[in-house]
């Protein structure tokens, strides 16, 4: 009983860790966005 609690609190913090790295790469990946534009309208003016 232990091992399977054991068990589903370590899947559940790997869950959570996951989902949180997500929310990070969506905002890097968002801001790297906003800067390729800006540098591509940099270069057309």
């Amino acid at each position: 009983m232990v091992v399977a609690l054991l068990l589903v609190i370590i899947f559940l913090g790997i869950t959570a860790f996951l989902f949180y790295l997500e929310k990070r790469i969506r905002v890097s990946e968002t801001k790297l966005k906003k800067l390729e534009e800006e540098k591509n309208r940099d270069k057309e003016s």
